[in-house]
């Protein structure tokens, strides 16, 4: 198991990790583009296509199963004091399970979706270039299908209470 957990912490900061370079590309790309259509009036094709089909996508999904990891996923404390230790652990144990559930389902929902962008070869039109999409259908149930993983990886964590990080 603990190799597994290992595994698990450096999937998932490596995808952290690509998320932040896609935000620093798109920093630089969107930057360039603004000065270049600002200094010689020139713009970078397809930069719209780019940023909303590739650099937004990986940003909100693939640090998804990082945020998991570290816990640091939304969660309500209202009822927490009426548990104690034990009950807290236990629903922590419950959402953990159904979200595992949420998140498979959606891996299931997306692959599939993936799998078809793939067969038709999706593209969009930029400046009568067409420009592959169907990559970034691949994206979500990537990032679906770790932090899955992560939430099972983290159900006996729970259970034992030797998770590395505690809700503070």
């Amino acid at each position: 198991m603990n190799w597994l957990v290992r595994l698990m912490d450096r999937a998932s900061v490596l995808l952290a990790l690509v998320g932040t370079l896609g935000l620093v590309a798109m920093m630089l790309h969107i930057s360039l583009d603004i000065i270049l259509r600002s200094t010689v009036s020139v713009s970078i094709p397809a930069t719209l296509e780019l940023v909303t089909r590739y650099y937004m996508v990986s940003l909100a999904l693939l640090p998804l199963a990082w945020v998991e990891w570290r816990r640091e996923m939304i969660f309500v404390e209202a009822l927490d004091g009426f548990f104690g230790d034990i009950g807290v652990r236990v629903v922590d144990v419950l959402v953990s399970v159904l979200s595992a559930g949420i998140y498979i389902v959606l891996t299931i929902a997306t692959w599939s979706k993936a799998i078809e962008q793939y067969e038709i070869g999706s593209y969009v039109m930029s400046l009568s270039f067409p420009m592959p999409v169907w990559p970034t259908y691949f994206i979500l149930p990537i990032a679906f299908g770790l932090a899955a993983m992560v939430t099972i990886i983290r159900i006996p964590l729970i259970a034992k209470n030797t998770l590395l990080t505690d809700r503070v």
